[in-house]
């Protein structure tokens, strides 16, 4: 398995794993109402949505260019002597 193939499908699976979490948050449009609902509001307007939207793109983000710069640093890719350099 290459490696452009092992990235789409690890970048396919954390967003579909986002979305699929982040669905039922999302589903509940009037937070707090009704004598049934006793749920808490994670995100009470749609611009805070956004920001938890943004902050859990970033955090995937520095997760996975964290498990990168790890795998080139230890010298696990063939390319990769496990050394720093200056370019």
């Amino acid at each position: 398995m290459n490696a452009i193939r092992k990235l789409t499908l690890l970048v396919g699976a954390a967003a579909t794993a986002f979305v699929l979490s982040a669905g039922p948050v999302f589903a509940d449009t009037e937070p707090g109402t009704g004598e049934d609902n006793h749920r808490t509001a994670l995100a009470d307007s749609p611009r805070d949505r956004l920001g938890l939207l943004l902050l859990g793109s970033l955090v995937v983000g520095g997760a996975l260019a964290y498990a990168n710069a790890r795998r080139q640093f230890k010298g696990e890719r063939p390319q990769a002597t496990g050394e720093f350099r200056w370019r």
